[in-house]
């Protein structure tokens, strides 16, 4: 029972130190990021436009600002996509799988129903092409 604790105890103490050391990387990260948005934002805006200069602290503030008003840019898609958005070398692979799997009751399947449901489903089709001619 002592081992369970001092287990849990370990694994609760280092998922603490990942937590904190994503968020001192993450903070510092967008503290640099403000340094490059101050410097392209003084390098081009005040003559380009003719605006005034910006401090770290608002270049900071617009990195946090566009963060806000333009979220993720999608990174979080997988979980939401359609199935019809699936890559067509997935969709294939996906038939490819189903098709070697069925494989062993296709020739069967072929001999008693196919040929006779593909011959009726061609006349059909040739019929109504026919007569919307």
């Amino acid at each position: 029972m002592q081992g369970q604790c001092n287990f849990c105890v370990t694994k609760t103490k280092r998922i603490l130190v990942q937590i904190s050391l994503g968020l001192i990387l993450s903070v510092l990260f967008g503290l640099g990021f403000g340094f490059f948005v101050m410097l392209l934002w003084n390098g081009l805006v005040p003559d380009i436009w003719g605006w005034k200069e910006i401090t770290y602290w608002q270049a900071v503030g617009l990195v946090i600002l566009t963060r806000l008003l333009f979220g993720s840019h999608g990174y979080h898609k997988t979980a939401n996509h359609r199935q019809d958005e699936v890559p067509a070398q997935l969709s294939q692979q996906k038939v490819d799988d189903v098709a070697r799997k069925g494989d062993k009751y296709y020739e069967q399947w072929w001999k008693e129903e196919g040929e006779a449901v593909l011959e009726k489903h061609t006349k059909r089709v040739v019929d109504n092409k026919e007569s919307s001619d």
